[in-house]
């Protein structure tokens, strides 16, 4: 233990320091508790983006601006507490399961799932005792079969694909995101911050995006105006 400021808390305290990564060349300046809740918070993170994409994988660098290296599995377990290590192994264990195409999460979001053998797609959660649909990947339709479900919904299923057809996806997690009111700078639910209206990262617009196509108008104004004053 040692007294150095933290370049995220900005808190100057005799605390515990440690190297981030085996590969970070940067001195030690982010103190454990800082570097725990920043391992916590992006555990939150990857939990909702796996929800939406199977392929997701987890990506968690180190917090120094200058360095952004990959913290790997043995740099966690070396630097968080018990209870964090056993979340990120939790998650990294989630994330491996759920390729398996017979695996299914249970629909009353107890955090348990299982991989379905058989053709009936009724199946009951260990966990909970809550049945779900294997083939809806939903809470069991009581008094319905799959057939019947799908003749009830189809109608609605089809507004809905109308309706999403229009509105725009994360270009990083692919979450469908309604922009209701405000401006075009979005957050996503990954906290993946972009413009609505060309897709690219913030900060920064795509060439076509209207608001370059602003900014360069603008300029060109100010530009004619300019000339005709010198002139």
């Amino acid at each position: 233990m040692f007294t150095r400021e933290c370049i995220i808390c900005l808190e100057t305290k005799i605390r515990n320091y440690h190297k981030i990564t085996s590969k970070c060349i940067h001195e030690v300046d982010v103190c454990l508790e800082c570097i725990n809740r920043y391992i916590d918070t992006n555990i939150d993170k990857f939990e909702t983006i796996i929800q939406f994409d199977q392929n997701a994988k987890i990506k968690i660098t180190c917090p120094v601006p200058i360095c952004n290296k990959l913290m790997e599995r043995n740099d966690i377990k070396k630097i968080a507490t018990k209870k964090i290590y056993e979340r990120y192994d939790f998650l990294t264990f989630k994330l491996a399961i759920q390729k398996n195409p017979r695996f299914r999460w249970c629909q009353a979001s107890c955090g348990s799932g299982l991989i379905h053998i058989g053709e009936d797609p009724i199946f009951m959660c260990k966990g909970c005792d809550k049945n779900s649909c294997y083939t809806h990947g939903i809470l069991w339709h009581e008094n319905q079969t799959c057939e019947k479900y799908d003749e009830i919904n189809k109608p609605l299923e089809i507004a809905s694909e109308r309706y999403l057809s229009k509105s725009t996806r994360c270009p990083k997690c692919n979450l469908y995101i309604d922009k209701t009111d405000g401006c075009d700078h979005m957050t996503c639910k990954c906290s993946h911050q972009f413009c609505m209206s060309c897709s690219h990262e913030s900060p920064g617009h795509k060439s076509n995006c209207k608001y370059n196509i602003e900014r360069r108008n603008k300029l060109n104004n100010l530009l004619s105006s300019l000339r005709r004053l010198i002139s």
